[in-house]
């Protein structure tokens, strides 16, 4: 999908972006809501990005142009 390249289709696979069925399975396994799952991986985001800032500040070369 695309809950994480911008296209804003949460369904469509395309290369390594993680899918709204992708985050459901995540949900599931960890007896979680999909919400409940959002919430989470934005919390932990912004704890990380506090402890590692540098990370997020970083252009990463992914070998694409």
């Amino acid at each position: 999908m695309c809950l994480t390249c911008g296209c804003g289709d949460a369904h469509r696979v395309m290369g390594k972006n993680l899918t709204y069925e992708g985050l459901r399975e995540m949900a599931v396994e960890n007896g979680q809501t999909v919400d409940e799952s959002l919430s989470i991986l934005a919390t932990t985001a912004a704890k990380d990005r506090g402890d590692h800032q540098q990370e997020y500040d970083r252009p990463w070369d992914t070998g694409k142009s």
